[in-house]
């Protein structure tokens, strides 16, 4: 069956999958049958169901189920503001999976919604539209010509459009509308959708080009929205009493914001729910994205991609649901068995899954000693949690399965051994024979270039003579379009000439970056165990930074790092003051940590650990998920797309 059951199915039309709290797997498992007193129960498990997110106020001492809630409402109150009983919503395509994050289809429906589509170019509005239409989108240009093209093919005068802009309309937007002779025919409104929940302790803007905005372009929109996020959390969870940061990204996140609060006048007066945030400028540690996630989570979005807390499987993996297209999963906590492998080194996954086999083949042993109705009663009742429990493990043991077959592949061990190579800083000023044999193989281009940009970047950029070679067999092996994407990596810092003296070294030292610690460790002793021995810069950052004084500690490790680092004291209400995290009567002290241009989840995994580790509770905040593929892959600019 379907992976996200959809109530509104539409006709004829392709339609927007609903992510309505009903998560189902597309597979099955053979029937079994428990017998007990001739009772015959038949076990055919074909889905798992995850219901509500009550996951999302497990974790931090701040609920972000509060934020949900807020985005959620504010949508529907919206959506309500649009006179009409049937309306439809059309979907920017990048905005569908964050919807399905916020606001379940059932909510949608009550407000009036009967329908809803993905905005495509060149493609007019379905037939048997409501009345009512309201266009969810981003205020980029190209999207007004998609919208106005619709508008303009209607000739019916009974039909109303409205637009809500999130995260917030631009004049821009509002001058393409003019241009195009539809301005006057649509209602704008503003939808402040700026920092999503995607777990109890993890939110992100799902901005996935803010990286390449801010590095290539220039464009420092994304920052602007970082800004008015933190605002956001500061309006429902009090004031923020220490900003901490290193990078021109976080410097310039936090003028702005601490320039909005001044000129804030409604500021909520309550005990602030977060004692700190450390700003992480993405470009302060380009090392960490390009080496290979090595965590559970890690691994299957390096695989498959994880986007919007939803996976992808291939078929080998979960076979085709009927209508021929793949299985979609939803990866989130509120799965415990993932909750507690996510984050370990896949050394230690199989055992974990091992051991939870095993525990659940005895817990359905039990049924043999169920020998009163009593006991049959007691053993029906945690049946549904069993099968939801071996579904799970079906599913893990069948990724990480297939995640094995690629971890004993000799060229995915050739390429960690030459990530650990340049991690340790040998041989990083001349040329790798493993990336030359890439070449001359032309081996998956995305995988070479993160090999080379690693290189670049432990080395403090590479030397003329090696850097034009590097240049000169990429674009003859691949095609002289990408002439476009290495500028653009050159622009981005993530390849460039070797000026001065190469810092990598010290601070690798300094900071403790390469540890000699065995990944099959049951209780990992420190956070390197997501990379197998590498700690990622910037969590070691972190780790300083969210210290009372964590600055001055390593202010001069922080000043052979690229940008500026800052600590700044926010004042706070009359009466209130920062949770310090002394007295047994207050809340263990939480540190927000916000990574400006994105984040991997071997980081996220890493801030985890050390939560643990210095018992302080940390949420995590993005401008959205990446890896090393993606990253670069939003930097990659094709010479077709400029014409």
């Amino acid at each position: 069956g379907s992976c996200r059951h959809h109530k509104g199915k539409l006709q004829d039309e392709p339609h927007v999958d609903d992510r309505d709290l009903t998560v189902a797997f597309g597979f099955e498992f053979s029937c079994r049958r428990f017998w007990n007193y001739g009772i015959v129960f038949f076990w055919r498990p074909q889905r798992i169901m995850v219901k509500g997110h009550s996951y999302l106020s497990s974790g931090s001492s701040i609920n972000l189920a509060t934020l949900r809630e807020f985005i959620r409402k504010d949508l529907l109150d919206a959506i309500s503001r649009v006179e009409g009983h049937k309306k439809a919503l059309i979907i920017d395509k990048a905005l569908i999976g964050v919807l399905g994050l916020v606001a379940e289809f059932s909510a949608l429906k009550e407000r009036g919604i009967e329908k809803m589509f993905p905005l495509e170019p060149s493609k007019p509005l379905p037939t048997g539209c409501p009345p009512h239409i309201i266009y969810l989108t981003r205020p980029q240009s190209f999207m007004m010509g998609w919208i106005a093209e619709q508008i303009k093919t209607q000739s019916d005068d009974m039909r109303e459009f409205s637009i809500f802009f999130t995260p917030r309309r631009t004049m821009v937007a509002e001058r393409a509308l003019k241009e195009l002779g539809v301005y006057g025919s649509v209602r704008i409104t503003e939808f402040q959708m700026n920092l999503v929940p995607l777990d109890s302790d993890v939110m992100s803007m799902e901005l996935p080009t803010a990286f390449k905005a801010c590095n290539v372009y220039g464009d420092r929109t994304a920052l602007f929205y970082a800004a008015r996020a933190l605002m956001q959390l500061q309006f429902l969870f009090g004031i923020i009493p220490r900003v901490t940061g290193k990078g021109e990204a976080a410097r310039h996140v936090a003028s702005m914001m601490v320039q909005m609060l001044k000129e804030e006048t409604d500021v909520v007066a309550i005990n602030p729910g977060i004692e700190s945030v450390v700003l992480i400028d993405r470009s302060t540690d380009l090392i960490t994205p390009m080496c290979s996630q090595l965590n559970y989570e890690g691994l299957i979005d390096e695989m498959y991609g994880i986007s919007n807390n939803l996976v992808e499987l291939p078929e080998n993996v979960a076979p085709l649901q009927a209508n021929g297209k793949p299985v979609k999963v939803e990866l989130n906590s509120a799965d415990k068995l993932y909750s507690e492998i996510r984050d370990m080194n896949f050394s230690r996954v199989g055992i974990l899954l091992s051991q939870r086999a095993k525990s659940l083949s005895k817990e359905y042993d039990e049924r043999h000693d169920a020998k009163t109705v009593s006991q049959i009663k007691q053993f029906t009742s945690k049946l549904k949690r069993l099968q939801d429990e071996q579904g799970s493990l079906r599913m893990h043991t069948d990724i990480a399965g297939d995640i094995m077959i690629t971890a004993k592949d000799e060229f995915f061990l050739s390429c960690l051994e030459t990530e650990q190579t340049f991690l340790a800083g040998v041989d990083t000023d001349k040329s790798s024979d493993f990336i030359e044999t890439c070449i001359c193989k032309k081996e998956p281009l995305m995988k070479v270039l993160r090999l080379i940009c690693l290189q670049s970047v432990t080395n403090g950029g590479l030397k003329q003579k090696l850097f034009e070679f590097y240049r000169r067999e990429i674009i003859q092996t691949y095609g002289f379009e990408h002439m476009l994407t290495l500028n653009n990596l050159e622009k981005a810092g993530l390849l460039r000439l070797q000026e001065g003296r190469n810092t990598y070294q010290s601070v690798r030292k300094a900071l403790k970056l390469i540890v000699d610690e065995d990944p099959d460790r049951a209780e990992p002793e420190d956070m390197s165990h997501v990379y197998s021995g590498y700690a990622p810069l910037s969590c070691r950052l972190v780790q300083h930074l969210a210290r009372p004084g964590g600055v001055r500690s390593i202010e001069e490790t922080l000043k052979q790092l690229p940008g500026p680092h800052f600590e700044i004291k926010q004042d706070m209400p009359a009466g209130f003051k920062a949770n310090e995290g002394s007295s047994s009567d207050r809340r263990q002290p939480t540190t927000l940590v916000f990574f400006l241009g994105g984040c991997t989840f071997a980081e996220v995994a890493a801030i985890r650990f050390l939560a643990q580790q210095e018992g302080r509770d940390y949420t995590i905040a993005t401008t959205g998920m990446l890896n090393g593929s993606s990253m670069l892959q939003s930097v990659m600019e094709p010479l077709q797309a400029r014409f």
